[in-house]
């Protein structure tokens, strides 16, 4: 399904009719709506408490002109933006178990568009309708970014970094691509021609680990950081870096960083980083679900045999996560520290929720998923559900800088939307019950998906009646 194609030549108008609205600008749910759109865009949104027409984009009303008009009877159920995950790393084996050794992915091969293709459509069937590769092969993202915006790739919308920028023996400098800086002006030129593929979020690392069972490694200086979020915003571009302490976390953010690629999870953190986060506007991704993965593969394996998981791993390897991986995580000495430190960031996320702060939902795992546990990691945390769906909204907008187009549902956004039967304001874990999924103005259908595990049962819409050149 291409995006935003059309039918006979002519642009598809969809109406959802019988809508509960999730607002999360203003923290409510609106009941007996209709949201109608055109091309790939929402056109309008009419309901009680909306004051009814709130079109804005330009386009004409739906069915004029003899086009096509899709009418869906939603029956009441719950309408929200289409989910984001803030830093996945795609690979044709998302489901591998986390190891300690982080050289695991040394040396593997660049996979194709076909090997990712169950992978992309796990996140589509999961609602995930956005995603941001936070650091990948550049031979793989600059191409699959540019299949999935012309309309030939049936995929969520692919932001991307590309390969990681850091120093020679940085945090990242280990995989197959990366862009070494170790001195301003000398290294500018191949900085510079890694910013020519326009990254989304250029991704910088800042992390000399030396903590749980990571040596010490080198790190970049205050000063080549600085001079390189200079650089990247010459060119118009935002940059998000790695940290895992306060420290490099502040001085990242002294620096001029624009986002955090993770929250701090070294320690806790002080009421005064909270509060100056909440202030700067700084978005930080959670991506609490790579740490909480190896205690859960160790304790509880049984999650890969929830639904969600049964559509998206095969047979073969659910089984190898109940069994193999189980046993490994059980005897990972970085599984133990994560069982310490992971409750310590799900806490340090809170409390810049809580100052007022950003955070924008972010697995760093690479399966649709995952990305819905992260939402219960972040609820678990103690963390109210509308704060929770708007980091994987609103935030998630913001952290990616697409806040005109993505993260609600109003008239002249991007028509990425997720249909859910109950409602997730009172309990996120319900995002799981998904009824449809639409981005670009097009229903995704189910059935069209090349998912690894069991054909989904669910069907295209929750009711449509035949709608062909119906006027509204």
């Amino acid at each position: 399904m291409a995006e935003g194609s059309g039918t006979g030549g002519r642009s598809v108008t969809l109406v959802l009719r019988d809508v509960t609205v999730v607002d999360l600008h203003a923290r409510r749910t609106v009941r007996g709506c209709s949201v109608h759109v055109h091309g790939d865009r929402i056109m309008k949104v009419t309901g009680p408490g909306f004051g009814g027409d709130l079109a804005g984009t330009g386009t004409g009303p739906a069915g004029e002109d003899g086009a096509h008009v899709d009418i869906v009877d939603c029956g009441g159920r719950y309408l929200l933006p289409g989910l984001t995950d803030v830093h996945v790393h795609l690979r044709a084996a998302p489901h591998e178990g986390p190891h300690s050794d982080p050289r695991q992915l040394v040396g593997r091969s660049v996979p194709s568009v076909g090997d990712l293709l169950p992978v992309l459509h796990g996140y589509l069937f999961c609602g995930v309708t956005s995603l941001f590769d936070a650091g990948n092969f550049g031979t793989l993202m600059w191409p699959l970014r540019e299949e999935e915006r012309s309309g030939r790739l049936l995929s969520p919308r692919i932001h991307c970094a590309g390969p990681f920028v850091t120093c020679t023996g940085g945090h990242g400098s280990e995989l197959a691509e990366s862009v070494p800086v170790d001195a301003l002006p000398g290294d500018e030129p191949q900085l510079r021609a890694h910013l020519g593929h326009r990254p989304d979020l250029v991704k910088i690392t800042y992390d000399e680990h030396n903590w749980g069972i990571r040596p010490l490694i080198a790190i970049l200086p205050p000063e080549v950081l600085g001079g390189i979020i200079e650089i990247v915003h010459d060119a118009g571009l935002r940059a998000t870096v790695h940290v895992s302490n306060e420290l490099r976390a502040r001085e990242a953010v002294d620096r001029g960083a624009d986002a955090l690629a993770h929250p701090v999870i070294q320690s806790p953190v002080t009421e005064e980083f909270a509060a100056r986060l909440a202030l700067q506007q700084v978005p930080i991704a959670s991506t609490l679900a790579i740490g909480e993965r190896y205690v859960r593969l160790a304790d509880h394996p049984d999650f890969v045999d929830s639904a969600m998981y049964v559509h998206c791993l095969s047979p073969a390897e659910r089984e190898r996560l109940r069994t193999v991986e189980h046993q490994t995580q059980r005897t990972n000495r970085w599984a133990d520290w994560m069982r310490v430190m992971t409750p310590v960031a799900q806490e340090n996320v809170r409390r810049v929720v809580e100052a007022g702060g950003i955070v924008a939902s972010g697995s760093d795992l690479s399966l649709g998923p995952d990305l819905l546990h992260e939402l219960e990691l972040l609820q678990d945390a103690g963390i109210d559900p509308w704060d929770v769906l708007a980091s994987a909204t609103t935030s998630a907008a913001r952290y990616l800088g697409v806040e005109e187009h993505l993260g609600t549902v109003e008239a002249g956004k991007l028509a990425d939307l997720v249909l859910v039967d109950r409602d997730p304001t009172t309990d996120v874990s319900r995002l799981t019950e998904i009824s449809m999924v639409v981005k670009g103005g097009q229903i995704v259908d189910p059935s069209s998906l090349f998912l690894a595990g069991e054909p989904p049962m669910r069907s295209a819409a929750p009711g449509r009646p035949s709608a062909s050149n119906v006027a509204t």
